[in-house]
């Protein structure tokens, strides 16, 4: 129960909201109240603040929260040890990424591991980087694949550069009916200014990569609908929703059917302009092993193989 009363409560945190934590850890709604209500009877004191918005921990709840995490790396470092002691340092992995990383990069990924491997237990995860680095830092998350963190503690080998494309919508002053591909260097970007833009959350370091480059180009956007992940955000403006910048493989045109190609342009950014690089990070005195070199090297050449060459 202590490990769910953690994610839970690390989740709201980060989320400010009960929904959103919830789809981000796959449980439902109830399920994460029932936790913490029944929390909240056994140690007597309030562990959320419903009243605000978003709803925040109380102290009792920070307090328990940071009670959790030491628990947990304490726990982490008693396994890792004991199971160092039996064939290899890792019986347990816990890797998340952020929504640049796409199921179909991750699947053959686990497969290779877990042949070599069957005996490990891992736990795949989303999340943003800002959290990624936090949960790096107090021991509840091995890997993270994704943008390079901040902290001096973490360790980070870079993977790839994405190249990433402009998806304009049929209902954009800049939109060329009959054509699926524009030329970038045709395309007058600030006429995009004050038309309808998908976004993801702001604190995330994709979507600040992008609000860089639409303020380096010119582009003021007017974010209609803003959504958690960038694989949905894609998804709508294939559906002509809006327009976004997004990795090139959520655009390919062997996803696309006839009619939403007949309803937007795709602009392939030149690499020397934006990229979405990304790679792998872990803290940095984490121990050396076997299976955890080998996922290094895993991820690493199957990334390699993913990323779109121009």
């Amino acid at each position: 129960m202590n490990s769910k009363l953690l994610s839970f409560l690390e989740e709201i945190k980060a989320q400010g909201n009960m929904s959103k934590a919830a789809q981000a850890l796959f449980v439902t709604q109830p399920y994460i109240s029932r936790v913490i209500k029944n929390a909240e009877i056994n140690f007597g004191v309030k562990l959320i603040d419903r009243s605000s918005h978003p709803i925040q921990l109380t102290y009792a709840g920070d307090r328990l929260l940071a009670y959790l995490q030491e628990e947990n790396r304490l726990r982490s470092n008693l396994d890792r040890e004991m199971t160092h002691l039996s064939q290899f340092k890792y019986g347990h992995l816990t890797i998340a990424s952020n929504e640049v990383v796409t199921n179909d990069l991750y699947k053959p990924i686990l497969v290779r591991f877990y042949n070599k491997y069957p005996n490990i237990h891992a736990q795949i995860t989303r999340m943003t980087s800002r959290d990624a680095e936090k949960r790096l830092l107090s021991g509840t998350l091995d890997f993270f694949v994704g943008h390079a963190l901040q902290s001096h503690k973490v360790d980070y080998q870079p993977a790839a550069r994405l190249p990433l494309v402009l998806i304009i919508p049929k209902t954009s002053k800049l939109f060329i009916p009959g054509q699926l591909y524009s030329k970038y260097e045709d395309l007058d970007l600030t006429k995009l200014s004050g038309e309808s833009f998908i976004g993801t959350p702001q604190e995330d370091n994709y979507q600040r990569l992008v609000n860089s480059y639409y303020n380096d180009v010119g582009i003021t956007p007017e974010y209609s609908i803003e959504v958690p992940d960038l694989h949905l955000a894609s998804d709508l403006a294939i559906e002509h929703v809006g327009a976004i910048v997004t990795p090139e493989p959520f655009a390919g045109e062997e996803r696309l059917t006839d009619e939403q190609k007949a309803g937007i342009n795709i602009v392939k950014i030149p690499t020397d302009v934006l990229t979405a690089n990304f790679g792998i990070s872990y803290i940095k005195n984490k121990q050396t092993s076997e299976p955890v070199t080998d996922l290094l090297e895993i991820i690493t050449e199957y990334v390699d193989e993913y990323t779109p060459k121009r």
